[in-house]
């Protein structure tokens, strides 16, 4: 097992109830939902988010039913998937949760391997390499990062930590208005 690896993801805000559905896999039923996590930080963004197991479930979904505007903090792994059209899709697998005011968010911490990173017209696009405790296969994560915060770019190869938001490219205008994708955007890195 490759320890080095790390990956950490938190969602701050508030469950949209006609979001939630329970499903059942081969061993165990799960939810999926999603939370509102709009904001100065993230812009107008939507996180999608699972958790298995009904015992892990149960409390929360009372807790939404009882008290379905309040802000809820979740905890678990940060994810992505790419489907045929090789569009990327960000969710959270959540395994701890409890409510919690604070300001809305849908934040990462990432410890791995630069798979790849490539210019584009606004800054860089990164692949990142995670290797998770319990995983045999390689997780592959897309990353961006905006030139105007970094001055120097990690190069391929290199064991890096990175810590950002799942939000639009433009956040928030001086009118308090967002624009652009919701991607993963790095806010800090540090080369390890």
């Amino acid at each position: 097992m490759n320890n080095k690896h790390f990956n950490l993801g938190t969602v701050f805000g508030v469950v949209i109830p006609d979001t939630i559905e329970r499903k059942s896999s081969a061993n165990t039923e799960f939810i999926n939902f999603q939370v509102n996590v709009s904001g100065s930080r993230c812009g107008s963004v939507r996180a999608f988010c699972r958790v298995w197991k009904p015992e892990n479930f149960e409390t929360l979904l009372r807790q939404i039913e009882a008290r379905p505007h309040d802000r809820i903090f979740l905890k678990g792994f940060f994810g992505q998937y790419w489907d045929d059209r090789n569009n990327v899709f960000s969710t959270y697998t959540c395994y701890q949760w409890d409510p919690r005011e604070s300001d809305p968010r849908a934040a990462f911490i990432l410890r791995g391997d630069v798979h790849i990173i490539s210019k584009t017209n606004t800054g860089q696009r990164m692949i990142l390499n995670l290797l998770r405790e319990g995983q045999r296969e390689v997780e592959k994560i897309e990353l961006w990062m905006q030139d105007e915060k970094f001055l120097d770019v990690p190069e391929q190869g290199q064991l890096i930590e990175v810590k950002g938001y799942l939000r639009q490219e433009f956040p928030e205008d001086d009118f308090g208005g967002s624009s652009g994708p919701v991607r993963a955007y790095v806010e800090q890195l540090r080369v390890l």
